[in-house]
């Protein structure tokens, strides 16, 4: 019994995972629109829609689901606090100096001190 565990354990130590997935969870929300979205390698599996008022999972029928239990009204309670924060983050930076206020267009910056007649690097911040 020892010896067939021992080589049952050493089995599982030596093996490795030559598979890497990219797993993806996006909340978001405006005044108007929310977003929550679960995707697995570029793919959705699972998103709230919300005019619907409920959770969508857009799999092809041949691939076993992937079901969010709760999703849909974990999603409306995100929501809720996300707009909340929206509201808060506004009145915090309602009256920031212009100076902390970021661009709101292409600014470009050199990297050290300009010389007229040499190659300087700028660097661009968009």
């Amino acid at each position: 019994m020892k010896m067939k565990l021992l080589l049952f354990v050493c089995g599982i130590l030596s093996g490795t995972a030559e598979v890497f997935h990219e797993d993806l969870a996006i909340d978001g929300c405006s005044d108007s629109d929310g977003e929550k979205l679960y995707s697995l390698d570029g793919e959705e599996v699972w998103y709230a829609d919300f005019k619907k008022q409920t959770g969508v999972e857009p799999q092809p029928p041949f691939v076993d689901h992937v079901s969010v239990p709760g999703g849909y009204e974990q999603a409306v309670a995100n929501q809720q606090i996300c707009r909340s924060n929206l509201k808060n983050s506004r009145i915090g930076m309602k009256d920031l100096p212009l100076e902390r206020v970021p661009p709101s267009n292409v600014v470009v910056y050199s990297r050290d001190e300009v010389e007229l007649g040499e190659q300087n690097t700028l660097i661009c911040h968009v």
